[in-house]
């Protein structure tokens, strides 16, 4: 595997995480500010509210499809590896699936790191 591709996966694979620290930091932000804001408007909707609701939801799709795309990615990978044998191609298969952002980053420094780069 190239180095660049090894860049690539680190990259991939490390944003869902970043995207889920950064999704609680701004839900959190906006949940508050907009409590502060409906006391100050004696309990009248604020529709800066929704908008920002809005970019929350794009975040966590954006988020959702980084990490199917990385999964996804790491599945096909594994079960085209002509070094694993059935029992580790199943193996990995069951952990990223059911394991989430922290199994692609488990398989990433266990079988993507050690592969010999190629220039």
């Amino acid at each position: 595997m190239k180095s660049s591709t090894k860049f690539w996966l680190s990259i991939f694979t490390f944003l869902p995480l970043v995207l889920l620290v950064l999704t609680f930091l701004f839900f959190f932000t906006i949940f508050f500010e907009n409590i502060m804001e409906l006391e100050q408007h004696n309990g009248e909707f604020p529709m800066e509210f929704l908008q920002s609701l809005i970019w929350f939801i794009l975040l966590i799709v954006f988020m959702g499809i980084i990490s199917l795309g990385v999964k996804i990615y790491y599945i096909v990978h594994t079960n085209n590896n002509s070094e694993n044998d059935t029992n580790k191609k199943v193996m990995w298969t069951l952990i990223l699936i059911f394991t989430g952002i922290i199994g692609s980053i488990i398989y990433y420094f266990i079988e993507i790191i050690p592969l010999k780069s190629i220039k």
